[in-house]
């Protein structure tokens, strides 16, 4: 039983050490791009901050084109030529102002989820840290049960209560040798 322990105890420290090794090896790779995601987070890309904004300005070039041809026709139906400036006036502002916003809010966006990416990549390290080691630890702990377990067999063995009563036995016999000079 103590020789099962002690078995035991070998394979929990190989379990460790192999675990421990994976967790380097895994470490090693995805460490150093969590931490530069966490150090330079990133939004949108400039390629998708272009496609964005190209669909707010077809989107406001479009509202104007459409205000401007309701505008000829309103001013050819009541046959005045200025009847529909202001309208269309109002409406170029007013897409002006929704392209603006939406310029704003890509920024805004692409911000916020710069801001999600390094929370998600310091998330990453924290958990890296934590976990990666704990199978080699938890390892390490089962042979340390293993150890404790092999010493309580070892303490409960009748031939080695014997075994340990005869060196005790020898090594006063061997003091008494000595004091005695010879």
């Amino acid at each position: 039983m103590e020789r099962d322990q002690l078995a035991n105890s070998g394979t929990a420290g190989n379990l460790s050490n192999q675990l421990t090794t994976n967790a380097s090896n895994v470490y090693g790779s995805l460490a150093p791009t969590l931490a530069a995601r966490a150090a330079t987070p990133m939004g949108y890309t400039p390629s998708q901050k272009a496609s964005i904004n190209t669909a707010a300005q077809q989107s406001a070039g479009g509202s104007t084109a459409g205000a401007v041809g309701q505008g000829g026709l309103y001013a050819a139906r009541t046959r005045n030529a200025g009847a529909g400036q202001a309208a269309i006036g109002a409406s170029n502002r007013a897409a002006g102002g929704n392209l603006s916003r939406n310029a704003v809010n890509t920024e805004v966006q692409s911000a916020n989820l710069g801001q999600q990416n390094q929370r998600a990549a310091l998330g990453g390290l924290q958990s890296l840290n934590s976990t990666e080691l704990s199978g080699g630890e938890n390892a390490l702990g089962l042979s340390n049960q293993a150890l404790q377990g092999a010493d309580q067999s070892a303490a409960n063995n009748p031939w080695m209560k014997l075994l340990q009563q005869g060196m005790q036995s020898a090594g006063q016999v061997g003091s008494a040798a000595l004091m005695a000079g010879g």
